[in-house]
């Protein structure tokens, strides 16, 4: 079974309670359920290569080219967009707490409420195209082009910056204990903890 879009695919899918969430190129978000039905699709005015995360209440959270986060309800209708400066390619994360994590190419990490305002947004030094990682106790992490791996909290505080050798692009995963693996562009895969 295949499912066409007319359009080329960077966006990792996402599939949650049955339904196949992802976007394309022409900017279009996807929701397609296990038979190859579209559920909905949802039009950004931008590539969509952001992989979207689903809310516990299905929302969707997806970032676009256009430079907004969208929050798309699980009808398909538009909960709420909000601007990130910049092309968002970022993958959104959902914190312990509902909040949602995004990086944009405008180099800030950005923290938006369920109802979609914005607590915080932190300046690295490049743009962000790694997608946010949060743990069980809510820090948050992510890389910059700027060569460097960044721990912050909830609140927006920087924890610690951790240089390596290259641009990160990669998403960092977090171990059982802790520990923070991220890939750089310099060849190397990182153990910060």
């Amino acid at each position: 079974m295949f499912f066409q879009t007319g359009s080329p695919i960077e966006s990792s899918p996402n599939f949650a309670s049955g339904t196949l969430y992802f976007g394309n190129h022409q900017g279009t978000v996807f929701a397609v359920g296990t038979n190859t039905q579209t559920k909905w699709s949802f039009a950004t005015k931008g590539a969509v290569d952001s992989s979207p995360a689903v809310g516990s209440d299905g929302t969707v959270y997806v970032g676009s080219d256009d430079g907004n986060l969208y929050a798309v309800g699980s009808d398909g209708s538009l909960h709420w967009k909000a601007a990130t400066g910049g092309a968002t390619t970022s993958s959104p994360a959902i914190g312990p707490d509902g909040t949602i994590y995004v990086g944009s190419s405008n180099h800030d990490l950005f923290a938006f409420n369920p109802d979609g305002s914005n607590r915080w947004a932190f300046a690295t030094g490049g743009p962000i195209h790694s997608s946010p990682a949060v743990s069980s106790d809510g820090l948050v992490f992510v890389g910059s082009e700027d060569a460097s791996l960044y721990s912050i909290t909830s609140d927006g505080a920087l924890v610690w910056r951790f240089p390596t050798g290259g641009p990160i692009d990669s998403s960092p995963a977090i171990g059982p204990d802790g520990t923070v693996y991220v890939g750089s562009l310099d060849g190397i895969v990182y153990a910060v903890f």
